[in-house]
């Protein structure tokens, strides 16, 4: 309710703000805005950020507005080409479509403009691993590692690849950083299930 209430009241403050400029435009009114006060406060209209964009693509996408997702996000790539979620929003748009080459050239992109950037670098891995490309999945989950060993998750994901190769001791060693003993047998269980998807890229 209280969110309801919020997008209420900002929806009620927009059209107050709209009438207001009316009125004043209609008076002839020629005081300047002052450029550091709110858009509602009478202040400039300001471009929208990069995270404004990167949550708009975001519903849109979730919506299965892929399309208008993806028009964002290509303005977003020209308005924000450094920031990192232009590349992992715009990747998360196209698998949402099953373009996973497409989503890998994308982050490749990404890494173009910011080398080893462990987040692209890890998001990267998964996409190769969907590709079923396990040597080129391990490449970028050790780079993203090796950048940043404290993080869970590229701890995670290094040890996924090496399971998926075999190396299942390599893989509890790595898993056992940062989950229990019972999660780390019930992964490598899964593992030797997949592994038969993944004989062909090791």
């Amino acid at each position: 309710m209280r969110h309801r209430a919020g997008t209420a009241f900002r929806s009620a403050r927009r059209a107050i703000a709209l009438a207001c400029a009316a009125l004043a435009a209609a008076a002839g009114c020629q005081s300047a805005p002052d450029k550091d006060a709110d858009w509602f406060d009478g202040g400039p209209l300001k471009p929208a950020s990069a995270e404004t964009l990167q949550l708009t693509a975001r519903v849109l996408a979730a919506k299965g507005n892929t399309d208008q997702a993806g028009f964002i996000l290509n303005r977003l790539a020209a308005e924000y080409p450094d920031h990192v979620g232009t590349y992992t929003e715009g990747a998360e748009v196209l698998l949402l479509e099953g373009r996973v080459s497409e989503a890998i050239g994308w982050l490749s992109r990404g890494l173009e403009r910011m080398p080893n950037q462990p987040v692209l670098l890890n998001d990267r891995g998964m996409c190769h691993l969907l590709a079923s490309d396990l040597a080129s999945a391990t490449r970028d989950f050790k780079a993203a590692y090796l950048i940043d060993p404290g993080d869970a998750d590229y701890v995670c994901n290094l040890a996924l690849a090496r399971a998926l190769a075999g190396h299942e001791e390599v893989a509890s060693e790595l898993w056992s950083r940062v989950i229990s003993p019972s999660e780390v047998a019930a992964n490598l269980a899964v593992c030797r299930n997949a592994r038969v998807n993944f004989k062909n890229s090791q």
